[in-house]
């Protein structure tokens, strides 16, 4: 709300009393005195959108959604190119939760002050918060001609991104580095960038690069770990997230891939073990926590305490697939095959999409003597197999739900 109240002062010779302590009311939130105030201005000097601004941030603040639409209105119609105005909708837009309008002012105002280096970056934040990716790329493009910046390259390739043109946006983030090498998010980005773009070799000399200023960063080993996964590399994604692990214990996402990727490395299950046993020993009653662990056990041949854990996690998460999955399993080495089974049905409702799951349900179907559900199970895992093996992004999945860790 404060820059708002400044822009709206910066001209004093564009307010009257009542307008003043219409701001002033405003600022420290006395919402009734602010309203009758600035009402009152807006009758003396109606023609001034700065008035409409005011009584619009008022409107939104006291929950009056139709006043507050009539007034931003009634200011975008005498807006005209005034910057302070235009400037000030994208910031009462940006507010209400109005991305997409807030950056078309913003870069309109971005238009009209190219002494204001930080407008146009601003303006294709806005259109990326907004999904609008092409408005974005364009303006960005268009600045960078002007001023070659870090932060401008980056928002390029968020934008580029979203296009799933991710060898645009890793080429972006490339030479965002090379204009800011002390942006660990830049490295990260890019090798995340190379990984979607199916380019896992570009992503591990990224961060190789990045260790050599980030020596210590988690989220660089995380991202090192899945291209290392994507090149079936697993001892080395492994060691990774690992190490992700020691250099952040609470982070949940090298956790997350050490499930996905133990199975491949046997010899490094008593270290998985100890990592998880610390997770859960920490949050014992986070369903993440146990499942992690559980799955571990149960790769260690422990059926029935992996069992246990796999149960309390599905009770304190029913709606988590893979805790299903694992419970599956569990009764499965013990035996107990319609409870297996009632298991692998849930984790398919969750989730049709895993071709393991149909695999293992068609399993227990062939061990109960139901050859026919079993048949279309597997051919229901061979379909889901081709169909991730020919895709065009084809590690774009292991990527999906990673993102830097806010600061």
């Amino acid at each position: 709300m404060l820059p708002l109240l400044f822009l709206l002062l910066a001209d004093p010779n564009s307010f009257d009393t009542a307008l003043r302590a219409g701001l002033t009311a405003l600022s420290q939130n006395q919402l009734a005195t602010a309203e009758v105030q600035l009402e009152a201005a807006s009758k003396l000097k109606p023609g001034d959108p700065r008035v409409w601004l005011a009584l619009a941030q008022t409107y939104h603040k006291l929950k009056q959604s139709a006043a507050c639409e009539a007034s931003i209105a009634k200011a975008e119609s005498l807006a005209g190119n005034d910057s302070a105005t235009l400037h000030g909708l994208a910031f009462l837009y940006s507010e209400t939760g109005n991305y997409g309008k807030a950056a078309s002012f913003e870069a309109r105002y971005a238009g009209l002050t190219p002494n204001d280096l930080n407008a146009a970056p601003r303006a294709v934040e806005l259109y990326l918060k907004a999904g609008e990716p092409q408005p974005a790329i364009q303006l960005a493009t268009q600045a960078l001609a002007a001023n070659d910046r870090a932060d401008l390259r980056s928002f390029l390739a968020k934008a580029y991104s979203l296009q799933n043109n991710h060898a645009k946006a890793a080429e972006e983030m490339r030479r965002a580095i090379v204009l800011n090498p002390y942006e660990e998010s830049y490295y990260f980005e890019a090798a995340r960038e190379c990984v979607m773009d199916g380019n896992p070799n570009a992503a591990i000399r990224i961060v190789q690069d990045g260790r050599k200023v980030f020596a210590k960063s988690p989220q660089l080993e995380l991202v090192l770990g899945i291209a290392e996964y994507a090149l079936e590399e697993y001892a080395g994604a492994v060691d990774a997230f690992l190490n992700a692990i020691r250099m952040d214990p609470t982070a949940e996402q090298p956790y997350a891939f050490i499930a996905r990727t133990m199975d491949h490395t046997p010899s490094r299950l008593p270290e998985i073990l100890a990592a998880f046993k610390s997770l859960a020993d920490k949050a014992p009653e986070d369903y993440l926590s146990t499942y992690f662990y559980g799955k571990a056990l149960l790769a260690n041949g422990d059926e029935e305490q992996a069992a246990a854990l796999l149960t309390k996690s599905v009770k304190l998460n029913g709606g988590y697939w893979e805790s299903h999955l694992e419970l599956g399993k569990a009764l499965e080495e013990k035996g107990e095959l319609e409870a297996a089974l009632g298991e692998f049905r849930r984790a398919i409702e969750l989730n049709p999409k895993d071709a393991t799951v149909h695999f293992r349900l068609g399993g227990v179907y062939d061990r109960l003597g139901k050859a026919d559900q079993a048949k279309a199970e597997y051919a229901i895992h061979k379909s889901l197999i081709d169909q991730e093996e020919s895709g065009p992004f084809r590690h774009q999945g292991l990527m999906n739900d990673v993102q830097p860790a806010r600061p």
